[in-house]
């Protein structure tokens, strides 16, 4: 979604030693997945697990100075830096971008405001906003493998063959029964 919203950027991961590309870029961030929430629930011998997670990250817009020197005269123009990353709080608050979040079962929402970087090198101006997405991760698996009460085992004789349960998805929704009679 970076890459559309800022066509002229080349947009990247941080990671250590990372190779920054020619001005302008943009720099995203991220942290570590947090856990927000989780949910479970069994629907026709399905167990359904949602978890619900949250990964921050800051977004860092760097362009060059707007600033230019000539014939011994310094010539200072505003800077954009900031109000170009304020750009992306306001597309991630569009409906275009709602829409496009809800089809990928993401939001992206703004912590705070987009704050200039001080001493940068010069002839660059740089600007930080931070950001989180909230994601559900969905998971089913087979009640009858999945207890409450811990893993399950086939040690018993009434027990479910495990491989069986496995291939044959674990519920069944009609039932035949065959009574056979044994004269011994």
């Amino acid at each position: 979604m970076f890459v559309e919203l800022y066509p002229h950027c080349t947009v990247i991961y941080s990671y250590p030693n990372s190779v920054r590309p020619p001005l302008p870029y943009v720099v995203l961030d991220f942290e570590r997945i947090e856990p927000v929430n989780s949910f479970e629930y069994v629907k026709n011998g399905i167990l359904w697990q949602e978890k619900c997670k949250r990964i921050p990250f800051s977004a860092e817009l760097v362009t060059e100075s707007k600033t230019e020197h000539a014939a011994g005269v310094k010539k200072v123009s505003l800077s954009t830096v900031v109000d170009d990353l304020e750009q992306a709080i306001q597309f991630f608050d569009s409906q275009y971008a709602g829409d496009k979040m809800r089809a990928m079962n993401i939001t992206v929402c703004t912590e705070g405001s987009p704050e200039p970087i001080h001493n940068s090198a010069p002839g660059v101006e740089r600007a930080r906003c931070s950001f989180y997405v909230d994601f559900v991760q969905r998971t089913k698996e087979y009640a009858a493998l999945a207890p409450i009460d811990g893993e399950y085992s086939e040690d018993h004789a009434s027990a479910a063959s495990k491989k069986v349960a496995d291939m044959e998805a674990g519920w069944f929704d009609e039932v035949e029964v065959k009574k056979e009679i044994r004269n011994e």
